[in-house]
């Protein structure tokens, strides 16, 4: 197998990247030849420059000896220029090409005669994104996996571990703490902690390597039980384990990818979870600890928050099992 990526880095500190590198990572144990395009990875098997077009001697070049399918992962999901990138990769290497996407955008005629063209697998990770896909290309083939958590590193703690991160990390012991880890942009609803009790202490990882709404920002660091993290923690399943319970606030589509990684680095973890029904969430089982909210419910979250803060019981690593890294990368070899 052959992977090429634009998505693939040393550090993982966005959805996206996480899963395509830790995909990559896994997948290159059993064999695969991963190449990194127009992007720093120092595990990748070839690093190249290509246009926008993949339309570079040297990118085919540096797989021209290398047997195997190609199995393409974009940063950019099924937009124009992948298409264009797609139906290049599969008319010039004559190797069957599978794309797989990790969010999706609406797609114009163009667009879609060019997947159409390439004769592409599409692999998606949401069964929402899976029907979609399945009815706009019913001539293709179109997989889905279930895939994202690290189940080995992220796992739950006892509670004297639990303090000894708080410590290490400046975070309360004397208090619940709620966690989001993610984007700094009112698209995610991030402005929904500014309304949180101040009995509870947030904390809010965000990526360090996108853009942040400045407004924001100043207004969260105003409030006194609010943390705010910005750099990257190669040991960021230490937050999880740190804290109480996970919020994602998310409703609009686009501000995250279709498996949410945080939430389920979160249950792995058995934290208590509240959530949007965002993608793939809204398929997860429901269990002890995991308490799903509508869009009005946002606005009310401590209401919610004093309903489940007593729920001693929490199953929510059940949740994450089903979303093991063994499976995916299992089911994809076999496509692939």
């Amino acid at each position: 197998m052959i992977i090429i990526s634009d998505c693939v880095k040393n550090n993982l500190d966005e959805g996206c990247i996480k899963l395509a590198s830790s995909l990559s990572k896994r997948l290159k144990k059993c064999g695969a030849f991963l190449v990194a395009v127009n992007t720093d990875c120092q595990y990748a098997d070839a690093a190249i420059s290509a246009n926008k077009f993949f339309s570079d001697r040297e990118l085919y070049e540096s797989i021209e000896a290398i047997s195997g399918n190609i199995l393409y992962i974009p940063f950019a999901s099924n937009t124009l220029g992948t298409a264009v990138r797609t139906w290049n990769l599969s008319r010039k290497t004559h190797k069957k090409v599978s794309v797989l996407f990790t969010m999706r955008w609406q797609m114009n005629f163009l667009t879609k005669a060019l997947f159409r063209k390439s004769s592409c697998n599409i692999i998606t990770v949401s069964q929402d994104s899976y029907a979609y896909f399945n009815d706009q290309f019913p001539m293709l083939n179109v997989y889905n996996v279930k895939t994202g958590v690290d189940t080995n590193k992220f796992v739950p703690v006892e509670e004297s571990k639990k303090t000894l991160l708080r410590k290490k990390y400046g975070i309360p012991t004397d208090k619940t703490v709620l966690l989001h880890v993610g984007h700094l942009k009112y698209g995610r609803n991030i402005d929904k902690f500014l309304s949180i009790d101040d009995k509870y202490h947030v904390v809010l990882v965000f990526s360090s390597i996108t853009e942040k709404d400045e407004g924001l920002k100043k207004l969260l660091e105003e409030k006194h039980n609010v943390q705010i993290i910005e750099e990257y923690l190669p040991n960021v399943e230490e937050i999880y384990q740190a804290s109480d319970i996970y919020v994602f606030p998310i409703v609009e589509e686009n501000n995250s990818i279709d498996i949410p990684l945080s939430v389920l680095e979160a249950a792995a973890c058995n934290m208590k979870l509240i959530t949007t029904d965002y993608k793939e969430i809204s398929f997860f089982k429901d269990t002890t600890g995991f308490t799903r909210v509508k869009n009005e419910q946002l606005d009310h979250l401590n209401t919610v928050l004093s309903e489940i803060e007593d729920v001693e019981v929490t199953g929510t690593r059940t949740i994450a099992l089903e979303y093991s890294w063994d499976d995916s990368v299992k089911m994809i070899g076999e496509l692939i």
